[in-house]
């Protein structure tokens, strides 16, 4: 029989403790080991219990939620779950505690509001478990750190089953030459996030040279109100105009698409963004791969996918699409992940050209836009010089 995982519960609400311990309670496998009503307490029973996962409330009296997730990843790294609820204040401080260390968050039950509790029952469960299984070493300073780890590639120079020459890179079809007639940018980046994205997305963009001008579309797994924070977050730190879609746009060069929390992203046939409100794919909505794969079927061999921290496996068969169609795709390597199943799966399947860490997979991505770009110029001179040379002939000819 394997070892209950010990939980510390801590949140100022009488009422919200009794909920979460007893979801806990009556799950095989957990055991609540503690409770605190402020931050202190909650730093002093991790000290003294030392338990595999701690609950975190955002907003607590004597000493805050991030007081005490600063304080806990400093003294005695724990995994931390945040509760956070569903207001925009709530939200920007939660995402501010995912960067400080926190391994993920859940959503505070409220009586009346339009969540279904079942959902945020589960929803503690697998976090809890998850984190439980997470060896947390990473204070923000030594994370820091590793922000040098450089790009490894897999299959170099290999055509994979699926990529061969035949398929993908030598089709154009109608919907290609619109996009190389200038329809529409020909480069295009789609990165998938989950547990830990938040941070790992900063990095890999804040890495991004300032004169990166392909559109990014971004599908990261994290309720509504959080989409509008995070792309504030980025607007406000990066050089990039982001927002958060809510359909309709076309995708245009230097700007960043966020889908939003509860609505899948799709590209159409005219090239615009669009939102579908669908049943979630592998218990995911927004899904990964509906995204990858929609927009690999307009963007072939031109499309960048990229697949970062996360648990699951939503976004390996997109990653594996975009390959299969000639595009180009990257994980982000387990060292650097919070959780790495997402870029594991992907990697189990064959569907990843390049492993690194999110600043080495900017630096790659820089370097494999600057080369496509450099062979599309000289594709598109060598089709002028031999246009030239062809209504030259046939001028000496009609003479």
């Amino acid at each position: 029989m394997s070892k209950a995982i010990r939980v510390v519960v801590a949140d100022d609400s009488a009422f919200i403790r009794r909920i979460i311990c007893s979801h806990l309670e009556s799950t095989d496998g957990f055991e609540v080991v503690g409770t605190a009503e402020n931050g202190r307490e909650a730093v002093d029973l991790v000290q003294q219990l030392r338990p595999d996962v701690l609950t975190l409330d955002v907003d607590m009296p004597t000493m805050s939620g991030i007081e005490a997730l600063e304080e806990v990843m400093r003294e005695t790294p724990t995994p931390i779950v945040m509760v956070s609820g569903v207001s925009l204040r709530a939200a920007e401080t939660t995402l501010r505690a995912i960067e400080s260390g926190a391994v993920d968050f859940i959503l505070k039950y409220i009586p009346g509001a339009k969540v279904n509790p079942e959902e945020l029952r589960l929803d503690l469960i697998s976090k809890v478990r998850a984190a439980s299984e997470i060896r947390v070493v990473r204070t923000i300073q030594s994370r820091k750190s590793k922000k040098n780890t450089t790009a490894t590639t897999q299959n170099d120079g290999v055509e994979s089953e699926g990529r061969g020459k035949s398929e993908g890179r030598g089709n154009s079809s109608g919907m290609q030459r619109r996009l190389e007639a200038g329809a529409a940018t020909p480069d295009l980046v789609v990165i998938g996030a989950s547990t830990g994205g938040p941070i790992a997305i900063k990095e890999l963009l804040g890495r991004l040279p300032h004169d990166f001008s392909p559109p990014i579309i971004i599908v990261q797994h994290i309720p509504q109100p959080f989409t509008e924070v995070l792309a504030a977050q980025l607007n406000s730190q990066l050089p990039f105009h982001t927002k958060v879609v809510t359909g309709g746009e076309k995708l245009e060069p230097r700007k960043v698409y966020i889908a939003p929390g509860d609505q899948h992203l799709l590209l159409n046939n005219m090239l615009q963004l669009e939102l579908h409100d669908g049943p979630p794919i592998s218990g995911h909505r927004p899904s990964i791969d509906v995204t990858m794969k929609s927009i690999a079927q307009y963007f072939p061999q031109t499309v960048f996918g990229v697949l970062l921290t996360g648990m699951g496996t939503d976004g390996s068969s997109g990653l594996q699409f975009i390959r299969s169609r000639g595009g180009h795709t990257f994980a982000q390597s387990s060292e650097t992940c919070v959780v790495d199943g997402m870029p594991s799966s992907a990697i189990a399947l064959g569907a990843v050209d390049h492993v690194a860490s999110p600043e080495g997979i900017a630096d790659k991505l820089a370097l494999e836009i600057t080369r496509s770009n450099s062979q599309r110029l000289a594709k598109q001179a060598a089709e002028q010089t031999r246009a030239r040379a062809n209504k030259h002939l046939e001028t000496v000819n009609q003479s």
